[in-house]
């Protein structure tokens, strides 16, 4: 018998896998549930745990019946790990971004001038690995030896970009600190910086985790915030430098775009999700065009995100035989895409004279031409 408060009793030698029941004992006793919902509940009934009827009434996640090996490797999953470690790797990196900032200042934050981030100095956080294209390669305009003021303590120490950038300086004695295409995922600049990516990494990063399994996952998010660090050197100003994982959260948001588009058949609120993503999707690249923010590693993670969606993003099961071929098709010509955009932006960061003049006017994608931000460290 259902209770006041809504929960309905399950025998406890019933299962609540809905898959053991019999179709049409469904049909005739929740009609509803059944015309809404692949996977009907099972009948409320006996002396079993209470269970709401919503939750018996959840769909199951498509996949749901694959071995134990394949949902460890394509999803679904319980356990978000790389989610919810990262984030710890997050927050482990962040402070030690405040112990370093101590050691080289006596101040655990910038506050000459104020770090509105509630965080490290500019020149701590180049220091700790953050994207600096002067540290990751040889420039026209910046030797080993070249002399950077306002380092650390005050506006008038003085430091050489090869102790700017840490790490033990060069090997050769020219800046190849390429990993700075990855670390700075894992930086933040500040705790404002921290806890608003995390709204999104901890959030929608769970969910999709959950979804398509780690592995993919983990593609899905370095790919994305690797790329968008590979195109903020490769087109930002030389002195300028960044970190934060926005790139690989804007690459979960291009996920998720072409997810809805692909599964607009039985999505009844499609309209309503694809206002709220274009709109999260103007507001936060209009803030990237702000000093401090890098709108190039948020356009970056966000084409990466759309090629790797147009790969990951499950054929709808009742889909045509000519709509899972264009979707085959559609998933060769995004993973020859994902190569080229890799292959060609890493050769040519490499290969130009001065990065930052293969595109001068892709700046303005990235500030506005006021107050020379643009020219502006």
């Amino acid at each position: 018998m259902p209770r006041a408060d809504g929960f309905s009793r399950l025998d406890s030698n019933q299962s609540p896998q809905p898959h053991q029941y019999q179709q049409h004992q469904h049909q005739q006793q929740y009609p509803y549930q059944y015309s809404q919902y692949q996977y009907p509940p099972p009948p409320p009934q006996g002396n079993g745990p209470y269970i709401h009827p919503q939750q018996l009434a959840r769909p199951l996640p498509h996949g749901y019946n694959r071995s134990v090996w394949l949902r460890l490797l394509i999803g679904p999953v319980r356990k978000p790990w790389f989610s919810w470690l990262s984030a710890l790797a997050m927050l482990g990196a962040l402070i030690y971004e405040f112990v370093r900032n101590y050691q080289l200042t006596s101040s655990v934050i910038e506050t000459s001038p104020f770090n509105p981030m509630i965080g490290p100095s500019s020149t701590v956080l180049i220091n700790v690995g953050a994207r600096f294209t002067p540290c990751m390669r040889a420039l026209p305009a910046y030797t080993a030896s070249t002399v950077f003021g306002g380092c650390y303590q005050s506006t008038d120490a003085t430091c050489t970009l090869e102790e700017l950038c840490g790490f033990g300086g060069f090997e050769s004695g020219i800046p190849d600190q390429s990993f700075r295409f990855v670390l700075p995922i894992f930086l933040h600049a500040g705790i404002v910086h921290f806890l608003m990516n995390m709204l999104t990494h901890l959030r929608l990063g769970i969910d999709i985790e959950r979804e398509i399994g780690l592995p993919r996952y983990v593609l899905l998010y370095m790919g994305s915030g690797i790329w968008g660090f590979v195109l903020s050197a490769m087109l930002s100003q030389g002195k300028s430098a960044s970190m934060g994982c926005s790139g690989a959260l804007f690459g979960l948001i291009g996920y998720t775009l072409v997810d809805i588009i692909i599964n607009w058949k039985t999505n009844p609120d499609i309209c309503r999700e694809l206002s709220t993503l274009f709109v999260s999707i103007i507001v936060s690249l209009v803030l990237g065009l702000l000093p401090g923010l890098d709108n190039f590693a948020h356009i970056g993670g966000f084409a990466v995100g759309i090629m790797m969606g147009i790969l990951l993003v499950s054929i709808r099961r009742k889909a045509s035989t000519t709509t899972k071929g264009v979707r085959w098709v559609l998933r060769g010509i995004a993973a020859a895409l994902l190569v080229v955009m890799f292959v060609v932006t890493i050769r040519q960061f490499y290969a130009s004279a001065d990065p930052s003049q293969i595109c001068p006017n892709c700046k303005y994608l990235s500030c506005l031409p006021v107050r020379d931000w643009c020219d502006s460290s």
